[in-house]
């Protein structure tokens, strides 16, 4: 297979590391990757509260912007899977790298790495508000309505990054296991209190056939739908871990995205018949606490809490973990300090880059909820500034693709990967301007805007590493720019 001078020194870097400093190379089968890839999706989390996020959008339109995003997530895929076949063994920063370059690689991983801490962060949240119920503590009865016992919500907050960031030290099997787990139990209940619910009311076409939709409210939508599946790819970054990466990583990537899409769909269908209308869907915080409740079966809403409260656990630990590994190939290249690319000599889990961003994650939490906001907003607003980092390594790889094809293999079909990352890369820059303009409402106009200044920042970071590096003596970057 032909290389690239990008990728050698890539091999090099790595092949530099102290024994004791990787990761556990080739240990996880492709039920785990799996598990890790639907870990970091959390479906069960985005079925209990999505489809009210994207319906205050989308309106009737919401299961449009979930079937527009999933198909848009499915080229994205094919994308990943395609470079992964390619280059067995790499991660995500090690493709954006070999396709556009050190300083590219570097503020696309960045983006990344931000999306997934910004999705934990909303996952701890959400991880508060439906514990709460089960100590009899009521959240806010809509989006908007201001926090409640602020003192439990600081505790359950702790708890819950404490208690993820000791399960990803332990090892990412055991975080994997962990959290498929806890996703099947919670898509059971909420899946029962949705069947339910249609035995109940029925079933109705007008969902599938809304009048007076438009393309404005269908793309609206999607920022908060994409939400739902950020994180499907997060199986390619632990290709040093993969087993037979080559067939592993991409049957987990389009496995945990059509399982996702399924599941949304059906919930969001479900739910809008229920509630006669996405209108009134969107009105409600906890729609399937409303169904369980309003059938007489309190003991369904429960059940329904306690599977989103696993569900978001699980996309905490999914979600730095994938995040944590990201951060451990920049160490490993120094692209960051080289301290955050060294992982557990016993455990060989980046230990490191895990408790920093656990630290980062719950001060962003408890900040945002000492700040009054519920722990719904919090969900929202730090799951749409997040979906931005997820969009922009997308676009990356999207238009990634054809360039890596054409210098390692020209006979595997250039021209249709130059067609999908290309549609991947316009379908995604088109959800980004359109919430650009037209301006949407405070707090949302301002979101673009802040993901753009993390990139600046991400930019002015790298462009000042050599005079970092020489004023702290390290000398020369491991690896070097490559112009090919």
């Amino acid at each position: 297979m032909p290389s690239l001078s990008i990728v050698e020194e890539i091999e090099d870097a790595k092949a530099r590391q102290s024994p004791g400093a990787g990761l556990a190379a080739g240990t996880m089968g492709g039920v785990e990757l799996m598990a890790q890839s639907t870990a970091g999706i959390a479906p069960s989390a985005v079925m209990v509260s999505g489809a009210t996020l994207v319906a205050a959008s989308a309106g009737p339109g919401t299961l449009y912007s979930y079937a527009v995003s999933l198909g848009v997530l499915l080229l994205v895929g094919w994308c990943v899977a395609k470079v992964a076949k390619l280059r067995p063994g790499e991660d995500l920063l090690s493709h954006i790298t070999a396709a556009f370059g050190r300083a590219v690689g570097f503020v696309g991983s960045m983006g990344l790495a931000f999306g997934y801490l910004l999705i934990a962060v909303g996952c701890v949240a959400q991880f508060s508000q439906y514990t709460k119920p089960l100590f009899g503590v009521s959240p806010p009865a809509s989006a908007g309505a201001p926090g409640t016992a602020l003192g439990f919500t600081l505790v359950l907050e702790i708890v819950c990054v404490v208690g993820a960031a000791f399960m990803m030290i332990r090892g990412v099997r055991v975080s994997a296991w962990t959290g498929v787990v806890l996703e099947v139990l919670s898509i059971g209940a909420i899946m029962l209190v949705l069947v339910l619910a249609l035995a109940r009311h029925g079933f109705s076409a007008a969902p599938l056939m809304p009048t007076g939709v438009t393309l404005g409210q269908v793309v609206g939508g999607m920022v908060l739908a994409i939400l739902g599946f950020v994180g499907f790819e997060s199986a390619a970054c632990l290709s040093v871990e993969a087993k037979d990466p080559q067939r592993t990583i991409p049957r987990a990537v389009f496995g945990s995205a059509l399982l996702a899409g399924a599941l949304y769909l059906c919930s969001s269908y479900a739910q809008i018949v229920s509630f006669d209308g996405a209108e009134k869907l969107a009105a409600d915080a906890t729609p399937l606490n409303t169904l369980a409740d309003g059938l007489g079966q309190h003991w369904l809403a429960l059940a329904v809490d306690l599977g989103a409260v696993a569900s978001n656990f699980a996309c905490v630990t999914g979600s730095l973990t994938a995040a944590s590994r990201v951060l451990h190939a920049m160490g490993e290249s120094k692209l960051v300090h080289a301290r955050i690319g060294v992982a557990h000599p016993k455990r060989q889990t980046p230990h490191i880059a895990i408790l920093m961003l656990s630290a980062v994650a719950l001060a962003i939490a408890v900040g945002m909820a000492m700040g009054g906001i519920n722990e719904l907003d919090v969900y929202s607003y730090s799951g749409t500034l997040g979906t931005f980092g997820y969009m922009v390594a997308y676009i990356l790889m999207g238009l990634g693709v054809p360039v890596l094809l054409r210098k390692l293999a020209p006979q595997a079909g250039v021209a249709l990967a130059a067609v999908i990352g290309g549609a991947v890369a316009l379908c995604l820059a088109y959800v980004f301007y359109r919430n650009v303009y037209p301006v949407p409402a405070w707090p949302t106009s301002i979101m673009p805007w802040l993901f753009v200044g993390v990139l600046l920042i991400a930019a002015a970071w790298y462009a000042a590493g050599p005079a970092r590096r020489d004023r702290a003596g390290e000398g020369v970057p491991v690896l070097a720019e490559s112009a090919g």
